[in-house]
């Protein structure tokens, strides 16, 4: 196990033996942010280097690695963060070379410690903001806002004949595929670090307890989901991909994932962000969230 210290706390990278810690804490003190799933943390940590420890009996602190800044960012501390560990925190925070940073903070945590908060220079991060959506939106998509996507849908329906099934380990060389043929611009993320976290969702599929869809035509891959519970009324789409040159096939796999997320009685779904690209944040509008999660990044005073 890689143990590193920071503010005073020995942290240790996140991997699948947390998954019972992680999930533990996390259904005591659900989070509505999109980072803070035990899967999401884990398929990431290859790129941002997650770690965790154990602030107090009910804290967990979590940090992250952002290239090239060598100093690890702290993220939004989870659970009961009382006054005493808040003073702890600081005090480490302002022997530290440069000034803390911490990522992923909600308009909760920050309506919730305001004392705490006002050490810090708080900016929110449009291009970081979570789509929420209701799951019934987007599983009937009924209404003449959903007109255009129907449409597309309808017309893949006659062009292919596609089909769906359950997504599992066994199909990792398959999503392979189909996620090597995504060219989408990023900003913070690049293809290369999001592949390598679709592997590890892939090959630890079922250690992370995810759900996945595939869709095929003429029995090859041709676009896949995968997905997981956030909180007790929120799914996660962690992965939604299809080949481009397939006319309507995202518009079938969000419908068709968002049906399966329906079954599983959550009222929402949580798609993450947009990290700034214009075209992702056009497609992810177009569907009609009903609020965006805000996420600020924190810079201590100095």
């Amino acid at each position: 196990m890689t143990v590193t210290a920071f503010l005073g706390f020995p942290f240790a990278l996140i991997e699948i033996e947390h998954r019972a810690l992680v999930t533990d804490f996390l259904t005591r003190h659900p989070q509505s942010l999109s980072d803070y799933g035990f899967a999401s943390l884990c398929i990431w940590s290859s790129v941002f280097q997650y770690h965790l420890a154990v602030g107090e009996p009910d804290t967990l602190l979590l940090h992250a690695r952002v290239d090239p800044d060598p100093q690890p960012r702290l993220l939004q501390p989870l659970g009961r963060f009382s006054e005493t560990l808040q003073e702890t925190l600081l005090a480490h925070a302002r022997e530290l070379p440069t000034p803390l940073i911490i990522e992923s903070v909600s308009a909760e945590f920050l309506a919730r410690h305001p004392v705490f908060a006002a050490h810090f220079h708080v900016v929110a991060n449009r291009d970081s903001a979570n789509y929420v959506y209701q799951t019934e939106d987007l599983a009937a998509l009924t209404g003449s806002r959903y007109a255009k996507k129907r449409n597309l849908i309808q017309q893949a329906t006659r062009l292919y004949a596609w089909r769906i099934e359950p997504l599992g380990p066994q199909h990792s060389r398959e999503c392979l595929e189909v996620g090597d043929d995504i060219a989408a611009k990023r900003t913070t993320v690049t293809l290369q670090q999001e592949g390598r976290a679709l592997a590890t969702a892939i090959h630890e599929f079922g250690a992370l307890g995810l759900h996945g869809l595939l869709l095929r035509i003429d029995d090859r891959p041709a676009a896949f989901s995968i997905y997981d519970r956030l909180n007790p009324t929120t799914g996660l789409v962690l992965f939604e991909r299809a080949l481009r040159n397939r006319k309507g096939l995202y518009q079938v796999i969000n419908q068709e994932t968002a049906r399966a997320i329906a079954a599983q009685g959550l009222a929402f779904i949580n798609r993450e962000e947009d990290l700034g690209d214009p075209g992702l944040r056009r497609a992810k509008l177009s569907y009609h969230p009903v609020r965006l999660e805000a996420k600020h990044t924190l810079t201590l005073c100095r």
